[in-house]
């Protein structure tokens, strides 16, 4: 009994005591409405330090089970939470909202955004699903986390303003194009993504814009992926691509020329980061159109591109150019960064006289025709073959090394 009477006057029991009564101020610090009062400013600061942003904490509760927050900033943008939580375990789970009227403050948005969702999980595991309005449509989204880390993603998007999302992006956009699809991918914590995205777009009006001028910035993939200290670490991919647009023209501030008409694309983008393979068709202009790209060390390296079939006035169009000609369009090419072929055929060809004579200034008659035409590219130039066979001449050229001198005597035959 003497030795329980005088433990507190022990090592093992000072240390045990002074860590109980640490204990007991923590929890009353942590988990009552005075310790709450006290922590309230604190947190305040940590998250306008975090955020970057003043931060004024509006409400905030915690008890050992439940806690609930509710912050805004100078903007008026707010987000909520709510939910429970088990020390023991380290799981939670809680619903959130988040509404931003403006961009500024925690809003790096130039739309107004709002979303609400659930949270669940702990370390191992987290799952947070919600929903969501911005650039005037709606959002589904999932994400998993694993140890915090990004794991699976999926989103699903509906009647996204386009006009907006390009002037949150700081690129001009004239239309009332609508953006809807999904993106499923997976296994990003292993290294090794798989999955799929398609994307599909409703357009009614279009016109077209200033193509925005390259500021010099160039996109460097490999910048993007590696680390802090330029490493990339090895990984596997294999996404599956379908897009469908009802105007290829939503794509010229990205491909930096005018497009119209509709394009539908399907393809896979599978490697390691040794190598990436972008493999795709397409049914431009009524064709039957293959490519691969390669990309070692995420540089392009060579294009291989097949074109057959292809409705030749479409074709004109599709590049926003009046048509001369109408007929069947076959195009063949294998590039690369110093050299390349390329092998072009058109079959029952026709001339459109009245095209020639208002865009081409050419004054010619209505001509049938066949040609093929072979570019061989290298360093030293650019090396012509060409045939061409109408109801009126027949022409063959070959070894031509200059672009015009080949175009006068392909115009030459024509008149």
């Amino acid at each position: 009994m003497k030795r329980i009477r005088n433990f507190h006057r022990t090592k093992i029991g000072i240390i045990l005591l002074s860590f109980l009564a640490f204990l007991l101020t923590l929890l009353l610090i942590l988990f009552t409405p005075w310790g709450n009062r006290i922590t309230e400013p604190i947190l305040e600061k940590s998250l306008t330090a975090a955020l970057e942003t003043p931060i004024t904490v509006q409400e905030f509760s915690l008890s050992y089970k439940r806690f609930h927050l509710l912050f805004q900033d100078s903007y008026g943008n707010t987000l909520s939470t709510q939910g429970g939580f088990s020390a023991l375990t380290l799981r939670m789970y809680a619903h959130y909202r988040i509404e931003t009227f403006k961009e500024g403050g925690f809003n790096p948005l130039s739309e107004p955004l709002k979303t609400e969702g659930s949270l669940s999980g702990g370390i191992v595991a987290l799952n947070i699903r919600g929903n969501g309005t911005i650039f005037g449509g709606d959002i589904l989204y999932k994400i998993e986390l694993h140890r915090f880390k990004l794991s699976t993603l999926e989103l699903t998007l509906d009647q996204i303003d386009y006009k907006s999302m390009m002037h949150a992006l700081e690129y001009p956009s004239d239309t009332d194009t609508t953006l809807s699809g999904s993106v499923d991918l997976r296994g990003f914590d292993r290294r090794d993504v798989k999955g799929k995205v398609y994307l599909s777009t409703q357009t009614n009006r279009f016109a077209p814009t200033p193509i925005k001028e390259d500021d010099n910035s160039s996109f460097d993939l490999k910048s993007l992926l590696a680390d802090e200290f330029g490493r990339i670490k090895p990984f596997d991919v294999d996404v599956t691509l379908d897009a469908t647009l009802t105007h290829a023209g939503v794509l010229e501030q990205f491909v930096g020329i005018a497009l119209a008409g509709e394009f539908n694309l399907k393809g896979a983008v599978e490697g390691d980061e040794k190598l990436l393979k972008l493999k795709a068709t397409s049914d431009v202009a009524q064709s039957e159109t293959k490519f691969t790209v390669l990309l070692p060390d995420f540089e392009p390296s060579s294009i291989t591109f097949d074109l057959r079939d292809a409705d030749a006035k479409q074709t004109f169009e599709f590049f926003t150019l009046p048509a001369p000609i109408s007929g069947t369009l076959f195009a063949y090419a294998e590039l690369n960064t110093s050299s390349g072929t390329l092998h072009t055929s058109i079959r029952n060809g026709v001339t459109n006289p009245d095209v020639l004579k208002q865009h081409y200034h050419l004054t010619q008659p209505l001509i049938h025709f066949n040609a093929d035409v072979d570019a061989d590219i290298s360093q030293n130039g650019v090396h012509y073959r060409a045939a061409f066979t109408s109801d009126l001449a027949r022409l063959e050229i070959d070894n031509t090394t200059k672009h015009d001198q080949m175009l006068r005597e392909l115009l030459k035959s024509l008149r």
